[in-house]
């Protein structure tokens, strides 16, 4: 059993194609959708677990659960701007294992990892080494590059999924930022 990380995944979002054009080069939503679900499928197992920081899909709920019933693993959202009408509805909300807005009881290396689906400026035990994931800029840049903070969005790392422990193994390699 493998854990995975994503973020700003925005299924059925047409305009993100023109927002992120260097990692978005498909040919309509309807290509971009079909690809990010084999991806994700190729490399996320059924018994897997995949942390979603956010921003899951711009589509109707009906649509939304249809595409989250294709793909493999167990979902455990953490809420981004662009979910809030979708969780109200209760069948697209039984996808998820969980739904969080912050969660902080995931480990790397005995330290805590902070995900939430906004960059934060200070982050619990931040200053102890703990880890910081997010989505929500889009691979912008954020000011936390040189922390234990990464970006896990697709338009970030290019990835639709990515490995827990690759992101944090990578993030580990930051600065502590320090207390205040």
């Amino acid at each position: 059993m493998k854990d995975w990380v994503t973020a700003d995944l925005h299924f059925g979002h047409a305009n993100i194609m023109k927002f992120c054009p260097e990692t978005r080069k498909f040919k309509d939503v309807e290509d971009m959708n079909q690809s990010m679900i084999r991806k994700w499928n190729a490399k996320v197992a059924p018994e897997d677990t995949v942390y979603i920081l956010g921003d899951f899909a711009f589509l109707p709920a009906n649509k939304a659960v249809a595409i989250l019933n294709q793909l493999n693993g167990d979902k455990i959202l953490i809420k981004g701007n662009h979910d809030k009408k979708l969780l109200n509805d209760p069948v697209f909300r039984r996808c998820f294992k969980e739904v969080h807005t912050y969660l902080d009881t995931v480990r790397y290396d005995k330290k805590p990892v902070i995900m939430f689906h906004y960059p934060i400026a200070e982050w619990d035990r931040m200053h102890h080494g703990a880890i910081h994931l997010f989505g929500h800029v889009h691979g912008g840049v954020s000011g936390l590059e040189a922390y234990r903070a990464r970006d896990v969005g697709m338009d970030a790392t290019g990835n639709v999924v990515t490995l827990l422990d690759d992101i944090c193994a990578d993030a580990a390699k930051g600065d502590i930022k320090g207390h205040h």
